[in-house]
């Protein structure tokens, strides 16, 4: 007969007690590692009829032979009474003693002939054994011939049933084997399963029960043994590695495969133990980090994507030749594709999670330039749920010679998850592993069996518009084969995979099939009240649509959430344009600052909060002065809001209560006004004061301290050549945020941040040197210097000569003059540090998706110079020159992220010149001027500049 006309095989166990076999999965649960027999079901069946027969037959001949055995014994009794009693009479003189020894004699003749029956009949009746033996020999063969094309199945199993071909056979069992001696080693303890069926060769095993079975033993005792640091041919790692390597972390357990494990490291704080005298362990965390770029050479922390203070990794079977003497191992037949040699070679292999580990640079800012790494083990099932190995050291040094590559890893995943299912329940036949959907022309994965199997229920949320569009839920793998509720057609998740929750009239245009269901799903346009309400995503009204999706192995409800297409930007500035704000709204809303340190505020108790939470609304409640560009005060910014639906424009919006881009712009204004600091606030209202006669005491009391403070350290005001100024800093920026589906977690919607900002300058300085005072250091040029300054203070003081002989004669104001010099001649520097982000976008959920800011360094250096003239004559005539002129060079430095290169840009030498002159004639009282205009600058490039590009990789 071909095999493939042959009825598929099944398997048979001999359990024993403590083993729990669960029949509608086929899956027998062992405690711990043990032996026992496998068979051919169908062969075993038939060999139990065989061994019953033989079992019989024997039994049969044994009675045969008792029988025979019996009847000559009586004989024998009978005869030994008879020779006793007629002895007893020849000793009476009843019996003469010539009949005695006739009848004695005839006693030995019958019993040699009945012993000759004894042994002919023991012959006769092993004869009849062997025959019988024989028999059931040759039965017993010609059972197991016919099943001499027999393959078997023998591997482990990951997260799911395995896909089984008609070359999924092991050659370690041989072919035409009918029983197996079954043993699950201790190395394979913890959870993960192995699957044995027998099949025909040539044909498909069937891949379940009853015709295979899965066999997983968890283990008394999960631990973890010990743990090494080693390269890529397993060597123990000794020397210290160079940040940068990559490693591999080998955590050796017991009982644990197929469990995931979680992994710290530290690194061990030397300085802190001696202090401490080891009583502290304030040893620094080392993070996992997945990162945005993958130019290591200028990563930081604006890069970082994902980051964990714990590696997540998979407890697995690994092939070493070299491995510790305490560590759990066994043999794996090596995989030669099934070369029908009936050769296997078994590898030794060993329970370990085993994993690369990337030294990240980032490292030494979180433990500095040597570190000395251990890991500590976390799992629940381990004593006291974790163990660190303190033995198992890394070191680690920013000048070590040796570096280390096991592969081209530069970042350290937070999550590697076990492929090795160990909830063997999951793996009945009716089934299913992945939930995908689709809307709007984008797919997600909603569910995955493997990270997702504890969660009490899935969601799938979606940003939609105002039009129907179909969502579509589909189970991409349903098998609904061998189902529980077979003799139940109606209940069978062959029709009912997919039902809904609700009335079928809240899902339009349903449609549900075998394993999926469709529907319309839309969201009506908010009102302006809605949109207010709902600039937080916690304050989203959502749409939900509850579905369940059934199978024998697993049910999960779904809940699909349908949000709006909301978006909010918003518009901010202090003392500058904004290039970035393209919205409706022509005037921006004056806000008053409350002094909130936005991001950097995070140590604020709850009480703090609640009292600028409240200042904050009560600023609100303020009436607001609408205005065009313009420049405020320190404690003030400019601010516009808009919203829109489906990326089309709507209104204005008032900024109103506590939202998170009040933490952005509380941020920046913190900064600011932390800058301004510097600014001498005070000073600079004190002399616009003084200027207009309203606190000169106050002015001259306040000069008077600063020349005590100076005379204390031998200086005075006139005697300082050199003065410092800090520029007012200026920024813009936009802040645009709406509800976006996540690309890294399927069926998750979160808040996307789009960031532009623009400072320029965040912060300037500018340092002056007088040179006039440094000239008059210089030998002969200083006499020159001081001539020309007396000259000039004379021709000023000529009007206090005047004025006081008109006093004298009584003349009035109308005939006093006025006559003000001044000149100066300085070299200066400024630096302006600016910050340009015009690309920089963050969801909630996924990390940063584009950070793009641009750094740069503007560096000016000159000589500046000018003078004034002013000339009052009564009432009659006034005069008032000014000039300034200036010339400089411009350094320009900036990182160039396209180039990843940093470009030193000289932008050549320029001169500037502007002259002011005011007349005012016949009558001063009149308050008119006969050329007020305001002169304009003139800019001179005295030669073109030139750049430099250094490449940072």
């Amino acid at each position: 007969m071909e095999n493939n006309t042959r009825a598929p095989l099944h398997i048979y166990i001999e359990s024993k007690p403590g083993q729990v076999f669960h029949k509608d999965i086929g899956w027998l649960e062992l405690k711990q590692a043990e032996s026992f027999d496998v068979y051919i079901k169908e062969y075993k069946d038939e060999k139990d009829k065989l061994d019953q027969k033989h079992k019989s037959d024997r039994k049969k001949a044994y009675n045969d032979y008792s029988r025979k055995f019996d009847e000559v014994q009586k004989e024998d009794k009978k005869s030994d009474e008879f020779i006793k009693q007629n002895y007893e009479k020849a000793k009476a003189g009843q019996v003469k003693k010539e009949t005695y020894d006739a009848n004695l004699r005839k006693r030995e003749e019958g019993m040699a002939a009945r012993q000759k029956q004894y042994t002919e009949l023991s012959n006769e009746y092993h004869k009849n054994l062997e025959t019988i033996d024989k028999k059931h020999d040759e039965d017993v063969q010609a059972a197991k011939d016919k099943y001499k094309s027999v393959r078997w199945v023998h591997q482990l199993v990951g997260d799911r049933r395995p896909e089984l071909t008609e070359e999924s056979f092991n050659e370690s069992v041989g072919i035409g084997t009918t029983a197996i001696g079954f043993t699950f080693d201790e190395f394979l303890e913890g959870g993960g399963a192995v699957y044995l069926e027998p099949f025909w060769e040539g044909t498909k095993p069937q891949g379940r029960y009853p015709h295979g079975i899965l066999i997983n033993a968890k283990g008394k005792k999960p631990e973890v043994i010990l743990g090494e640091w080693t390269d890529a041919q397993n060597n123990k790692i000794t020397n210290p590695l160079k940040f940068g390597s990559s490693v591999y972390l080998n955590i050796y357990t017991g009982a644990l495969y197929g469990n995931n494990i979680q992994v710290q490291l530290k690194d061990k704080d030397q300085v802190i133990r001696i202090v401490t005298l080891g009583l502290t362990n304030a040893d620094d965390k080392l993070f996992a980090t997945e990162y945005l770029s993958n130019n290591t050479e200028e990563r930081g922390k604006e890069d970082i994507a994902k980051q964990g203070a714990l590696f997540e990794r998979a407890v697995s079977v690994h092939r070493e030749k070299r491995v510790p003497g305490s560590a759990k191992t066994g043999y794996l037949v090596e995989d030669d594709n099934n070369k029908y040699d009936g050769k296997a070679k078994g590898l030794p292999n060993v329970q370990k999670s085993k994993f690369v580990v990337y030294i990240d640079p980032l490292w030494e800012t979180m433990g500095g330039e040597s570190l000395e790494i251990y890991p500590v083990v976390y799992h629940d099932k381990i004593p006291g749920k974790q163990k660190t190995l303190q033995d198992c050291i890394l070191k680690v040094h920013k000048n070590a010679k040796d570096e280390v590559k096991v592969d081209n890893s530069n970042s350290n995943k937070v999550v590697v998850l076990s492929q090795v299912e160990t909830d063997i329940a999951f793996f009945h036949p009716c089934q299913y592993s992945l939930v995908t959907g689709e809307y709007n022309g984008k797919k997600a994965t909603i569910f995955e069996r493997i990270k997702d199997k504890y969660k009490n229920e899935i969601y799938y949320r979606i940003v939609a518009d105002d039009k129907e569009k179909p969502i579509t839920i589909t189970i991409a793998d349903l098998k609904t084969d061998h189902c529980a509720f077979e003799n139940k057609p109606e209940e069978t998740h062959e029709k009912k995979a997919v039902t809904i929750k609700n009335a079928p009239s809240s899902y339009k245009n349903l449609n549900i099939g075998k394993n999926n269901i469709s529907f319309s799903v839309f969201y009506p346009k908010p009102t302006h009240a809605q949109a207010l309400d709902m600039m937080s995503l916690s304050g989203v009204k959502k749409y939900s649509y509850p579905i369940a999706l059934s199978s024998c192995a697993i049910s999960k409800p779904l809940t699909v959430e349908v949000l709006p297409a909301l978006y909010y930007e918003v518009g901010f500035k202090l003392a500058a344009e904004n290039p970035f704000f393209t919205g409706q709204t022509k005037s921006y809303t004056q806000r008053k600052y409350l002094g909130k340190g936005g991001f950097f505020n995070k140590k604020n108790n709850k009480k703090i909060r609640k009292a600028q939470s409240n200042a904050r609304e009560e600023n609100y409640k303020n009436e607001k002065q609408e205005v065009k560009e313009g420049r405020l005060s320190y404690n003030q910014f400019e601010v516009a809001l808009e919203w829109g639906f489906n990326d089309i424009k709507e209104e204005a919006l008032t900024l109103s209560g506590e939202h998170p881009v009040l933490n952005i712009i509380d941020s920046a204004m913190w900064v600011i006004n932390t800058i301004s600091l510097l600014s001498f606030n005070k000073e600079a209202d004190e002399a616009i004061a003084e200027n207009k006669n309203k606190r000169p005491d106050q002015v001259k009391k306040r000069d008077k301290k600063r020349n005590a403070y100076l005379a204390k350290k031998n200086k005075t005001l006139s005697k300082i050549p050199f003065k410092i100024e800090i520029g007012q800093p200026a920024f813009a920026g936009a802040v645009k945020w709406s509800y976006v589906a996540s690309e890294k977690e399927g069926g998750e919607v979160g808040t996307l941040y789009e960031v532009k900002f623009k400072a320029d300058p965040l912060i300037e300085i500018k340092g002056s040197l007088d040179l006039l005072f440094v000239a008059t250091k210089i030998p002969y040029v200083g006499q020159v210097v001081q001539g020309m300054t007396a000259v000039a203070d004379t021709v000023g003081s000529a009007d206090d000569f005047w004025n006081q002989v008109v006093d004298f004669f009584g003349g009035g104001d109308d005939y006093k003059i006025q006559l003000d010099i001044d000149y100066y001649l300085d070299l200066f520097v400024s630096g302006a540090f600016k910050i340009e982000a015009t690309a920089t976008k963050y969801h909630t959920v996924d990390g940063f998706k584009e950070n793009d800011i641009s750094p740069s360094v503007e560096i000016k250096f000159g000589i500046e110079c000018g003078g004034s003239l002013k000339a009052k004559f009564g009432n009659v005539y006034s005069v008032e020159a000014e000039f300034l002129g200036s010339a400089y060079a411009v350094l320009n430095v900036a990182k160039n992220a396209e180039t990843n290169s940093l470009e030193c840009k000289y932008q050549g030498l320029y001169a500037t010149v502007k002259a002011n002159i005011k007349t005012d004639s016949d009558n001063l009282n009149s308050n008119t001027e006969d050329n007020d205009a305001e002169p304009d600058e003139k800019k001179f490039l005295l030669h073109d500049g030139f750049a430099y590009e250094f490449k940072l990789d």
